[in-house]
Parts: C-alpha cells; sequence; structure tokens
C-alpha cells in the first residue's frame, strides 16, 4: 500500500511505501513520527466507524425512551410499580432485539401490552404510539456510512493530534492509500481539523494497528487503568469529571497488555516460538496479575514487579504479552516510535531481529528511529531474512519524505556526531 500526505502533522508532504518493514529514519522535528500516527488513525477510524453506526442508533432510541417514560409518568392513569417495571423491560428488550435486527414487530406487541397496563388515554396515547413509530423507524433505517466513518475519523485523528491535525500555515491538507493504482481512501483534512471524504472507501487489508511509544507506560499501570482517551467518550457522558485523559495509542496498547485476546489460548505454532524466542531472550516472561494489579516479571521461580526492571526487559515483556493475547497475528500492523530509546545498543540489535521475524511471518512493521545501530540492524536482519523485496526505508528530511530508497543519506546525516568526535581527534593529534 502507499500513503501520500500533504500538510499533515509534522509534515508538509510525503509518500510512503508500507512494505512488510517499513522504517523511516531521521532527526528530530521532521516528521517522521506522524506516518505512525496517521497509519494508526486510519485502521483505528476504519475499525470503529460500525460501532459509531450502532452507537449513533442506540443514543437516538434511548433519547426517545426517555421522553416514553415521562409520558407514561405524566398520563398513566394507574403508574405503579409494575408499570415502571414493564417500562424496564420494554427498554432492555429493545436493545437485545435491536443488536438481533428483529425490533419492529416484537417491540409493538410489548409497547401495546405497557400501554394498556398504564391506562394512557386521549393526546398521551396518541404520544406514546408516535414515540413507538419513531423507535420503530429508526431501528431499521440505514445509516450513513460516510458520515460515520468521517465521525470515526475526526473521533481518531482529535485523540491522537489534539488540536495540530494540520502542518503549521496549512489551510487544508489530505490524506490518501493505495493498493497499486486503486485509490482505496481519499481524506481531506480542513481548518479547524475537519475531515471529509472523497468518494468511496475501499476495503483495507490491515484489520488492526498497534503502536508503542515507549516501553514506560508499563510503569504507569494505576494511572491508565483509570484513563480515558477521546474515542472512549461516548455522546452524553457527563461524568468524566477527575478522569486522566490519554492519546488513543496509549490506552490501545494498555489494554492490549492487560486483556488477553480471544486467541489467548489457541496460540499457532510459530505465534508459540515467537513466545518462547521472546522469553530466552529476557530468561523470563512478564504477565499481567490481575490480583496485584500490576506488569510483573517473573524469573526463575521469583517475581519482581515491572517497574524494577531494566527498559529491556519492558520493550520484550511488551512484546510478549502482545504476542501471548494475539494481537501480532498476520495483517496486522505494529508502529514503534523511536525503539531505541532507553535500549542498549546489544538490545537494539535483538529488538531489530525480533522485529523482522514478525515481518517474515506477516506482521506488517513500521519502525520510525534516529539510531544507526538500530536502522542498520534492521537493514542486515532483513537482508538475511529474505526480506530484500519487502522492506523499505525512508528519510524525513525538511518536513518531507521522498519516496525512494534513501540508506546512504540516512547514514551520512545520523553519523554526523561521530564526524564531530573525528575532528576532535584529528584537532587533538594537531595539537600534540
Amino acid at each position: 500500500m502507499k500513503l501520500v500526505l500533504k500538510n499533515i502533522g509534522m509534515l508538509k508532504s510525503a509518500e510512503i511505501t508500507l512494505n512488510q518493514l517499513t522504517v523511516i529514519a531521521g532527526e528530530n522535528d521532521n516528521g517522521k513520527s506522524t506516518v505512525g500516527k496517521v497509519v494508526f488513525c486510519i485502521i483505528k477510524a476504519i475499525n470503529r466507524y460500525k460501532e459509531d453506526l450502532q452507537e449513533s442508533k442506540d443514543y437516538k432510541i434511548d433519547d426517545k425512551l426517555r421522553e416514553l417514560f415521562f409520558i407514561l409518568r405524566r398520563g398513566s392513569s394507574n403508574f405503579t410499580d409494575d408499570v415502571e417495571s414493564a417500562f424496564r423491560r420494554l427498554r432492555q428488550r429493545t436493545y437485545e432485539l435491536l443488536e438481533e435486527l428483529s425490533l419492529s414487530s416484537v417491540f409493538e406487541s410489548d409497547a401495546n401490552e405497557l400501554k394498556a397496563l398504564a391506562g394512557l388515554k386521549g393526546t398521551y396515547e396518541l404520544e406514546f404510539d408516535e414515540l413507538c413509530g419513531d423507535i420503530s423507524r429508526i431501528a431499521v433505517s440505514p445509516e450513513d456510512e460516510k458520515k460515520s466513518i468521517e465521525s470515526a475519523l475526526n473521533k481518531v485523528f482529535a485523540s491522537e493530534f489534539d488540536s495540530t491535525v494540520l502542518y503549521s500555515g496549512a489551510k487544508s491538507g489530505s490524506i490518501r492509500l493505495f493498493e497499486n493504482k486503486i485509490k482505496l481512501l481519499d481524506i481531506k483534512v480542513h481548518h479547524g481539523n475537519k475531515f471529509t471524504l472523497e468518494g468511496d472507501i475501499e476495503p483495507i487489508q490491515l484489520k488492526d494497528a498497534t503502536f508503542i511509544e515507549s516501553p514506560l507506560i508499563l510503569n504507569n499501570h494505576d494511572l491508565l487503568i483509570r484513563s480515558q482517551s477521546g474515542l472512549n467518550l461516548r455522546r452524553g457522558n457527563i461524568a468524566r469529571l477527575g478522569v486522566p485523559y490519554t492519546t488513543l495509542h496509549t490506552k490501545d496498547l494498555f489494554d492490549k497488555l492487560r486483556e488477553p485476546g480471544l486467541g489467548a489460548l489457541f496460540l499457532s505454532e510459530k505465534e508459540i516460538e515467537f513466545r518462547d524466542k521472546l522469553e530466552r531472550i529476557i530468561s523470563g516472561k512478564v504477565d499481567y496479575d490481575n490480583s496485584a494489579k500490576d506488569f510483573i516479571y517473573r524469573r526463575a521461580g521469583a517475581d519482581l514487579s515491572i517497574k524494577n526492571t531494566a527498559s529491556g526487559i519492558k520493550v520484550f515483556g511488551i512484546l510478549q504479552l502482545l504476542v501471548i493475547n494475539d494481537f501480532m497475528s498476520k495483517n496486522t500492523i505494529l508502529i514503534f516510535d523511536e525503539p531505541e530509546n532507553h535500549l542498549h545498543p546489544k538490545w537494539q540489535l535483538k529488538l531489530a531481529d525480533a522485529l523482522v521475524q514478525f515481518a517474515k511471518h506477516g506482521v506488517y512493521i513500521l519502525v520510525s528511529s534516529h539510531s544507526p545501530y538500530m536502522i542498520e540492524a534492521l537493514k542486515r536482519y532483513a537482508d538475511c531474512k529474505g526480506l530484500n523485496n519487502e522492506n523499505c526505508f525512508y528519510l524525513a528530511e525538511n518536513n518531507v519524505i521522498e519516496d525512494q530508497e534513501r540508506l546512504e543519506d540516512i547514514f551520512r546525516i545520523l553519523a554526523e556526531p561521530f564526524e564531530v568526535f573525528r575532528s576532535m581527534d584529528a584537532e587533538k593529534l594537531k595539537d600534540e
């Protein structure tokens, strides 16, 4: 797939082919992390919009049911506990039947029984019937899919980029995704960070995205377990006072690490191999202990809070948990932002090897980095393991990423600090 950006985040323009292994290098503040955020947002929004369709319908029906309750209370000649209980049953059955797409006939029958029990007459009966008709129509009416996708895009990007989706000074931007010459997605970003879809959206192969920004996420359990992202906030929710706010990718990763996926008991042979390899690297394993409400590093019969371990243990522990909880499967993408941070060069090599192994077996890997050790290790392992035609190394420079391999330029730019050392050595020898 090819991603084309204009005036998004820190990037004036970018054109990137997403291979099994995609690496974006560059100095800070040139936009290399923007690509990962955009890819994460696209995948999450596309997977989210169907939930938004249902949430929108639920909200509208809930609003009508509230009106129905007040009519019952005002107009009933016999508003007893039995009437209130019957209403609660109707409300519960409405949502159950809505999920089964079989609301209309059963709802009408239950509503008529409730109306008779309450003894509604005259205007109240007419209002009751009208509201029941509204609920039935909402239940069967098709939703605006395009509008729901746009709503999901707005929520996801707001959670990740806050108020700075557009490049500084730009009045508009665009995000486009292609598969060969087929346009999968065309998004326009307008002033005020409003998103609109141009044309239809085509199916995208990637089914989930995971974004790792820092292994220190494991240290913040007490805060993150209570936190919400912008995507978690449902319409009408006013009870979040005092609830910590975090980015979507942070909350998404934390939930994946803490709550096992459905496939946890059904790991494939390859996933078991990955799990065992990661355990060998750190001579132990990382688990989430629900009773202790903490991530635990278990080694040789001893348990240690993850807070008291080295960053390398945390990095490989995160990968372990993602594998065990079935979030590192084929056609998912792992986005790793500057994985070299907090890691000794020796650990960087081991991590590069693991990431290439994942890429080799169907997990898309997108890495942003400014470490020559990490970048060279990724390149060498990719070549050794047969990913020659499935990797690409891009350079973010002057807030632009061009669609071409730029390994030589990457090493030249990232090696500049070493040139300073060499110049210092030369000056010292000269003085001697």
